[in-house]
């Protein structure tokens, strides 16, 4: 707490005295709040009270029966509001407040002005704002968590959520400061208060309230008063979220399944009626057999006998339809229920958005579409109706126990009580251990998808042998956990078939007793070890089912955390019209960030008529490709606005607003079907002419016609039987066929030789006439014809104007022009070539004479590299020096806890490398590929043969001296990272 509270200025009413107010919590039947006692009474007559206040506040049109009701009403309201209030004070740990009541007293007399709020909000609302000084910015999150934790889970358990909905703290955040909640949103903010409260208690809440000052983001508040990155607050709340899921136990599992059976109300029906009908056959069938024994077979009654036996036989056919009614209608429900859960997350699936993708391993997902659903619809057909089946042939049988002889029958309830409860220690553990195995069931199905696709990389780093030791590592982690959970699972079953059995000995054993006493009759004990043959053999079969739904509740947890995950770009459905064609576009204070770390995108605006084409240029992770993803609404901006015609897109209906764009990037994966689909998944009403035209229009016409089979030929698992350039122009014809106003080319040539570039340039700016481009690339090449140029560094639009403009201003965008400029790539990318003076500019070059820079420059050997290749390891003290001709690297830097940091992204014409030009360094950082890329190299042998020819050893401790320094600034910038991520 911040230490003081301050209550509302209001006067305090006369003869005041205090009353209890019961409830459960910290300060139950402490005097809270006062009430005048000439209106005091019983809480159960709902403070129906005399005059005074109430008087005062009635309306002069009233009759007196009109102010009865609303009087009742009135005090009704007041009685609610105040034990809200109670619990309010109570969770947030504050003394109560005396003068609190003042506050709900002024919310009633306020509620009419009010009419779309309700009074139990306003409430809470006035509270956070009178007593712990909670900021408008933080207000809506605190205001929905403590509604959603005090009125909505009043008296029951609270709401949780599922693990992946942990997530998008910032999202959350801003949808509710905006009114636009989605579903699952309030037990998101409740959980999340819940998580600060129990993990950094009160003041921990109040500071992190308190913090949320203007023009603040969610990452510097956590920064500041939680001493905590966004990221790393999401995880440790997804942590505590697992240890809640993981005590989930079978009875939410039963209702879940419930939920998902209701809809098929037909066969649920059929399923009611086949168990109602065999209980009722167990029910009676003790009772046949002690007449049978007693008034037929004992005094010899024919009559009786027959009697009996067709009772016997006529319910035996009767429960033997029952039973297949049942299987008929179990294995039409399992399948239908589990497929409607498959669907609905496969629409999770395609509503989610990268970043929130992000946060699953693909792994997981695909076991829980496979493995998981297989095994709750296992439960479903199986375990399930088999449970509750027995458990009315439970309840049944001891309803007739209790008929045969009510001693035997207390004995049978008490001691099955117990048997049940015995394995309930084992059972919680059980359920954890499924949940771990499910875990990395998970893993390793990421692992060996990622061993499939990267298998070529394997073998050119000849890793084979490293990556079936970790397999194997993954192989018997997977087999403890396996082993923990079947053995916990077994002995959960064999404890209950253990008590049960207990329990039968001693029943019989009590039958025996009284029948030696002459208490019961022998037909009574006879029909009794039948009913306990019954009784027995329903809890067996109930503790044989218990491990596959022990089983089936680890799947469950996973697929709820799917199901359950919020998304972060809400669907517009019947949104705002867009008129047509568009004229302008706007972004106005744009800010962005992926993970809350830092901006993306910090403020930008801009507007521009409409068509025009319009270039992205900066360093790699400047907001480039951003753009892209917000104009495309992948993602939505967390500030500002992105208009069309002055229309929010967000207003926009999702499926207008695509239908206006068109997305070409760098990723060239196709889906796995013919030539033909692949094309026209860009407008599916297409007819096949219109797809011709298209290819034609990308010039891939020719290549298509030439295969055996057209444009029915199969492209291959992600179009791996097609070249890159061939992909990339199948993507072009899809994109041309949508005819879109917007064309959106992200990097779109980035993965091409520089011939196959060249031809796609030159489609790529034929197809664009007419319609409005937006180009993110690193080639400045290419930005020479554009209409307008948009420079980016460090989130922030920096620079724009025309390529002639921005050269002349001399400021980042001409930097990159020179430092590329130098560099000159031709003959399809084999040959590459740096100038002289470009090389001089490097600054271990910078002391180097003119003939040995020359000799330097002959030495210089070019690479081809694909993307995501190790160039450099951190730790090795092997390696080349390199320059990057064309493509992007990733610099990285591993942490204690295995996780890597990125130190940064290097471009066209920067270098790294220097350290493998000095002997026995250790490389500090990792630097793979991020695209495919060419690059001039040197090595250590290489520059000693320049080193050899007349340079004196003060000029090689000057060259030594360079590569140093400038190792030596690496090292710094290492040493700043970790600890920046460290604090």
């Amino acid at each position: 707490m911040a230490g003081r509270h301050r209550a509302p200025s209001t006067g305090q009413p006369r003869s005041w005295r205090s009353f209890s107010v019961g409830h459960r919590g910290a300060h139950a039947g402490s005097s809270l709040y006062p009430i005048a006692p000439e209106r005091r009474c019983r809480v159960r007559r709902r403070h129906v009270h005399r005059a005074g206040y109430i008087k005062r506040q009635r309306r002069p049109y009233m009759n007196k029966q009109e102010q009865g009701s609303w009087k009742y009403m009135l005090n009704g309201r007041r009685s609610r509001l105040i034990r809200i209030a109670t619990r309010a004070f109570a969770l947030l740990g504050m003394p109560p407040d005396p003068a609190s009541q003042q506050v709900v007293l002024q919310v009633l007399s306020e509620s009419r002005q009010r009419p779309n709020s309700s009074n139990e909000n306003e409430l809470i609302r006035r509270i956070l704002v009178d007593y712990l000084d909670v900021p408008a910015a933080s207000l809506p999150i605190l205001a929905t968590a403590l509604e959603h934790l005090l009125i909505v889970k009043t008296g029951g358990e609270p709401e949780t959520i599922g693990l992946a909905a942990a997530s998008d703290l910032q999202g959350l955040i801003d949808r509710l400061a905006k009114d636009r909640p989605e579903r699952g949103d309030p037990a998101r903010a409740a959980s999340f208060v819940r998580f600060v409260l129990d993990t950094y208690g009160v003041k921990g809440l109040t500071a992190f309230a308190q913090g949320f000052e203007p023009g603040r983001t969610v990452a510097e508040v956590c920064r500041a008063t939680l001493n905590k990155s966004v990221a790393m607050l999401e995880l440790q709340w997804a942590e505590s979220l697992s240890r809640e899921q993981s005590a989930k136990g079978v009875w939410p599992f039963m209702r879940w399944t419930a939920a998902q059976l209701r809809p098929f109300r037909l066969f649920c029906t059929l399923l009611a009626i086949g168990i109602f009908i065999q209980t009722v056959y167990a029910m009676l069938m003790p009772l046949w057999l002690n007449q049978l024994f007693d008034e037929g077979i004992t005094p010899q009654n024919a009559e009786v006998i027959w009697r009996t036996l067709a009772y016997l036989i006529g319910g035996f056919l009767v429960t033997a339809m029952a039973g297949l009614a049942i299987d008929f209608s179990v294995s039409a429900l399992g399948p239908k229920a589990l497929n409607s859960v498959r669907q609905r997350g496969f629409d999770k699936l395609l509503a989610l958005s990268s970043r929130s993708l992000s946060r699953f391993q693909s792994g997981d997902i695909v076991s829980i579409f496979t493995n998981d659903i297989f095994v709750v619809e296992n439960a479903v057909v199986r375990a399930i109706p088999g449970i509750v089946s027995k458990g009315f042939l439970m309840l049944g049988s001891l309803i007739t126990a209790m008929a045969l002889d009510w001693r035997m029958a207390l004995a049978t309830i008490s001691l099955l009580v117990i048997a049940f409860w015995a394995p309930r220690i084992v059972g919680r553990y059980a359920i954890k251990a499924s949940y771990a195995r499910k875990i990395e069931d998970g893993k390793i199905v990421g692992f060996i998808k990622e061993t499939v696709q990267l298998l070529p990389v394997i073998r050119t780093l000849d890793i084979e042998r490293h990556r079936r030791a970790t397999f194997d590592d993954r192989s018997q982690t997977i087999y403890d956990a396996s082993y923990r959970q079947y053995l916990l699972g077994e002995l959960t079953g064999r404890v209950t078939v253990f008590a049960i059995s207990a329990a039968q000995l001693g029943i019989i054993g009590l039958g025996a007793v009284l029948s030696l006493n002459g208490t019961v009759s022998g037909g009574v004990v006879v029909a009794y070890i039948g009913l306990l043959l019954a009784i027995g053999g329903a809890a067996g079969g109930i503790a044989a089912f218990l491990p596959v739904v022990i089983q089936a509740i680890g799947s469950w947890q996973r697929i709820e955390s799917l199901l359950e995950h919020p998304a972060d770009v809400p669907a517009t459905v019947n949104g705002a019209p867009l008129d047509k064609p568009l004229s302008r576009l706007a972004l106005r204070d744009v800010s962005f960030s992926y993970t809350g770390e830092r901006l993306n995108l910090n403020e930008v605006s801009f507007e521009t008529a409409v068509p025009r084409r319009i270039a992205l240029v900066g360093p790699s992770g400047s907001g480039k490709s951003t753009i892209i993803n917000l104009l495309s609404r992948n993602y939505d901006a967390i500030n500002g606005s992105i208009m069309l015609n002055d229309t929010d897109i967000r207003e926009v209906d999702n499926q207008k607003l695509r239908s206006l764009m068109a997305v070409v990037s760098q990723d060239t994966t196709l889906f796995e079907e013919s030539i033909a689909y692949n094309i026209r998944i860009g407008r599916l009403d297409a007819t096949d002419a219109e797809v011709e035209q298209a290819a034609r229009a990308a010039e891939i016409h020719d290549f298509i016609a030439g295969l055996p089979n057209d444009y029915d030929t199969n492209v291959g698992e992600g179009g791996k039987l097609l070249s890159g350039g061939q992909r990339q122009r199948i993507v072009i014809a899809r994109a041309f066929l949508r005819n879109p106003q917007i064309l959106l080319l992200d990097e779109a040539t980035s993965a091409l030789d520089a011939e196959a570039e060249a031809a796609i340039n030159e489609t790529l700016t034929r197809i664009s006439a007419d319609r409005m481009l937006f180009s993110v690339t690193h080639r400045l090449s290419s930005c020479r014809d554009m209409d307008w140029i948009c420079v980016f560094k460090d989130g922030k639009m920096v620079e724009t104007g025309t390529h002639d403009q921005l050269l002349e201003r001399g400021g980042v965008y001409a930097g990159m022009w020179e430092k590329q400029s130098e560099i000159a790539i031709g003959n399809a990318g084999r040959e590459v070539a740096i100038s002289i003076e470009g090389l001089r500019k490097i600054p271990l070059f910078a002391g180097v004479s003119e003939q040995e820079l020359h000799r330097i420059h002959g030495l210089l050997r070019v690479e081809e590299v694909p993307a995501d290749t190790v160039l450099t390891e951190e730790g090795a003290t092997t390696g080349r020096f390199y320059i990057i001709a064309r493509g992007s690297v990733d610099s990285n830097v591993a942490r204690r806890d295995g996780t890597s940091v990125e130190m940064e992204i290097l471009d066209v014409g920067d270098f790294f490398g220097e350290f493998a030009l000095l002997e026995g360094i250790p490389h500090p950082t990792t630097c793979r590929t991020r695209l495919p890329c060419l690059l001039l190299s040197l090595s250590r042998h290489d520059l000693s043969q320049v080193a050899d020819l007349g340079r004196s050893s003060l000029e090689q401790s000057s060259l030594e001296k360079e590569i140093a320094a400038t190792l030596d600034r690496r090292l710094d910038a290492k040493l700043e990272k970790l600890l920046g991520r460290a604090a």
